[in-house]
């Protein structure tokens, strides 16, 4: 019998299979920064933050079984590291870009890290941490280079991913909630069960909605996973009412003003993470409904 060898195996130019992941800040002063090689500043391998985040897992145990129940999970801050590369071809360059990107910073308002481009983007917004230690072993005003590790954190540790939305359009009796053709408007009218209505989460935690009510719309009734709204304030033609669930703001607009107290209590639910989830929407009239949601996940792709 022959022996055949097999051909070696060879490693192909990575530059030839990806590219960087792409990524930029934008500051607290709205200004965009690109972050990658050949860029003011450039992002050099060992960044933290795109990964898995910290849980801390709560348990339980008892001497009467072994080992421990876990009850449920949080999510701290998040720490970032960026480690940075500036250089400049010259001292005002260098003193111009050095300011211009460390003025984009700020201890307690957040700018925006966007990785990935269109529909894959996702974003983190961050605050600067600052301990006053850094040192400079070379005067970068005569060499116009320098490596600086940012230290950063993020209040709210979860990727918020591209928004989910669906669109429900009132309409006179007689017209069907399913359209004939398939696509992401439907019509809604105070006598439809509507168990067809739901919603995607593709993110990794549950998503809280904000509905979007627009006139003329009334006996409204709102929710997911049997949490329901009860809106007791008629939208009128040419008007908008705005409820934001999310327990981090929880508030209510009609045309920009605040109607929270009006709307009075009431029980939100989120979209569970990872599937499609039912809404109830019930409403007469012939305006339209918007259930909006931005997905969350644990890392940055």
């Amino acid at each position: 019998m022959g022996i055949v060898f097999a051909a070696p195996a060879v490693q192909p130019d990575p530059r030839e299979v990806a590219e960087g992941r792409f990524m930029s800040w934008t500051g607290v002063n709205g200004e965009t920064f690109v972050l990658s090689y050949g860029t003011f500043p450039s992002m050099l391998p060992g960044v933290q933050g795109l990964h898995m985040p910290q849980m801390d897992v709560r348990s339980s145990s008892s001497p009467l079984v072994h080992g421990e129940d876990l009850r449920s999970y949080h999510i701290p801050s998040r720490r970032v590291f960026w480690p940075l590369m500036f250089q400049a071809r010259s001292a005002s360059e260098w003193r111009t870009q050095h300011a211009a990107f460390f003025d984009s910073f700020h201890p307690i308002v957040p700018g925006t890290w966007t990785v990935g481009e269109g529909d894959d983007a996702r974003t983190l917004a961050l605050v600067g941490v600052f301990d006053g230690n850094h040192v400079f072993q070379v005067d970068p005003f005569l060499t116009g280079y320098a490596n600086i590790g940012l230290e950063l954190s993020a209040p709210r540790p979860l990727w918020r991913g591209q928004a989910v939305r669906q669109t429900f359009l009132g309409a006179e009796a007689g017209v069907d909630f399913i359209p004939d053709e398939p696509g992401d408007v439907y019509y809604l009218s105070s006598d439809s069960s509507f168990a067809l209505a739901n919603i995607d989460n593709p993110g990794n935690e549950p998503a809280y909605l904000t509905w979007t009510v627009n006139g003329p719309l009334t006996s409204i009734q709102l929710g997911v996973d049997g949490a329901i709204i009860e809106v007791a304030i008629p939208v009128p033609e040419g008007s908008a009412l705005t409820i934001d669930t999310d327990p981090a703001a929880q508030f209510a607009t009609l045309d920009g003003d605040d109607v929270t107290a009006e709307l009075g209590f009431q029980l939100f639910g989120p979209v569970p993470a990872g599937g499609t989830s039912p809404l109830v929407i019930q409403a007469e009239g012939t305006g339209s409904v918007v259930a909006e949601l931005t997905p969350l996940y644990w890392r940055a792709y």
